[in-house]
């Protein structure tokens, strides 16, 4: 694992990426499915804060091996989200054709 600080900005810009695919919904279909889209941004946000909080989890007292579980499950966590949220953004698009 890089630092803290580089998972912290690969978070945010996982988030920001699902946060402008649901703002291009928006300009492209209006308010068809406005209110699932807005879900959706509101949970990526939400997310981001948890997947914040857990990697600045004060983890003294844990060997090496123990640390690094931590940071590969929210590692796996975050990349497992985020394709969800994509794939939910994805196929309101679909059902608005």
């Amino acid at each position: 694992m890089a630092s803290k600080k580089e998972f912290k900005k690969d978070v945010n810009f996982l988030t920001n990426e699902i946060v402008m695919r649901g703002m291009i919904h928006l300009e492209f279909f209006g308010n068809k499915n406005s209110d699932q889209i807005f879900e959706i941004m509101n949970g990526a946000v939400n997310s981001r804060n948890d997947y914040i909080a857990r990697i600045n989890d004060r983890l003294t007292g844990k060997n090496a091996k123990e640390i690094k579980s931590h940071f590969k499950s929210i590692y796996d966590d975050l990349l497992k989200s985020t394709h969800d949220l994509l794939e939910k953004i994805d196929g309101l698009d679909i059902q608005v054709k």
